[in-house]
């Protein structure tokens, strides 16, 4: 059986197990959705601590903490805040915390020393031109993100899994060919409640007059795969959007870390527990 085989419940019966041994008892469990986010908090939590994968994305990483924290009660979850901090709703679930943006790859991309050190290595671009080159990134996935959130906010049922669009970049005006895409993306979601390409560029349209923040928009995976095609204008060996993250989770260090929201969150908790993380 591979990872990608476990279910929901295979994890919380694997995970009942595991938190039930005495030796466990002072062990901090830490669930996150996929297996890049295991890549990435696992060497921010020391060695006391579990970082452990839930399958079935976010919703799930809730349903598994608040099933196993009555077993365990040094146990947490990290998940994105996709929307919520946009939608501004509040958010409290116990034992839960959020990414300060909308998800962990955006507070990698907005560390100067993370980012321009790709650039620095594969882009002849100058560094003054770094923070321009980002902003333009941004630029281009707005109208996806607009389009996400919106999506979201009124459950229209598009699948954006697997409906690629750097073939649709135009990188030189900072924009994608929306309209195009809005068909592609039509192409795979069957029961889409909307299919006006004109209603739908008018609702995102009205969303973006309440100036949402760019930073909790934005899928930083969007971000990378425009990035990539960036980078791959003028490179001879070609580097995947997924290589790219990895090189930012090399290079994000725990000093990074501790300047966030969610490291200040998570220490209140760990102090409140008096445990170590």
């Amino acid at each position: 059986m591979t990872r990608n085989d476990i279910t929901y419940s295979d994890k919380i019966g694997e995970l009942r197990l595991d938190i039930a041994h005495p030796n466990r008892k002072d062990v901090v469990f830490v669930l996150v959705e996929g297996e890049s986010d295991i890549k990435f908090y696992r060497k921010l939590f020391n060695q006391n601590c579990r970082v452990e994968r839930i399958p079935g994305g976010n919703p799930k990483v809730e349903d598994a903490v608040e099933e196993l924290v009555k077993k365990h009660s040094k146990l947490i979850g990290v998940r994105d805040a996709d929307f919520i901090h946009l939608n501004g709703l509040g958010y409290s679930k116990e034992n839960i915390f959020l990414t300060d943006f909308h998800d962990m790859e955006i507070s990698m991309i907005l560390e100067n020393d993370c980012l321009n050190a790709i650039l620095y290595e594969y882009s002849d671009e100058k560094n003054d031109k770094f923070s321009l080159i980002r902003a333009s990134i941004f630029q281009v996935i707005e109208q996806i993100s607009l389009l996400k959130w919106l999506n979201e906010k009124e459950n229209l049922e598009f699948k954006f899994k697997s409906t690629h669009f750097q073939d649709l970049i135009s990188i030189s005006d900072s924009k994608i060919y929306f309209e195009p895409y809005f068909n592609r993306l039509l192409s795979k979601s069957p029961m889409a409640k909307i299919k006006d390409f004109g209603i739908i560029l008018a609702k995102i349209n009205e969303l973006k007059t309440q100036n949402p923040d760019i930073y909790q928009l934005s899928n930083g995976h969007d971000f990378l795969k425009v990035f990539s095609f960036f980078l791959n204008q003028n490179l001879r060996a070609k580097l995947s959007d997924d290589s790219f993250a990895s090189m930012l989770r090399i290079k994000y260090s725990i000093e990074e870390f501790y300047k966030t929201k969610l490291y200040a969150d998570i220490l209140v908790w760990a102090k409140g527990m008096n445990c170590v993380v």
